[in-house]
């Protein structure tokens, strides 16, 4: 098994928590701090059930301080959760994928969906 990285908290202290809130109308998750949304990562699903992801969009305010790592990680906590595999498109998933590799579980290519 991979070496369990641990995936840091955002620099920025808020004074409301982080939540992560799957926008299957939008098909994307949100992450939002009270009424803020701080970001969004697009998907969208195979034939067979796979998620891929698309892209990792941080609002501009909120950039290079941790929020990329806590939405993506935030989101393949809810993929292991659910049971579903991901293809990882995102250059930003797949770094965090190398970075953090304990997520390789729910992990697929397009090769098997």
């Amino acid at each position: 098994m991979a070496e369990m990285a641990q995936v840091p908290p955002p620099t920025l202290e808020l004074t409301e928590q982080l939540r992560l809130f799957d926008n299957p109308v939008r098909d994307r998750f949100e992450l939002w701090a009270g009424d803020e949304l701080i970001g969004v990562e697009g998907y969208e699903f195979t034939d067979h059930g796979d998620m891929i992801l698309l892209h990792t969009v941080v609002m501009e305010k909120f950039g290079r301080q941790g929020f990329a790592r806590a939405l993506v990680s935030g989101v393949l906590d809810d993929a292991r959760a659910r049971g579903r595999h991901v293809i990882p498109v995102c250059t930003y998933v797949r770094s965090f994928l190398t970075r953090f590799p304990q997520y390789q579980d729910v992990v697929t290519s397009a090769a098997h969906t």
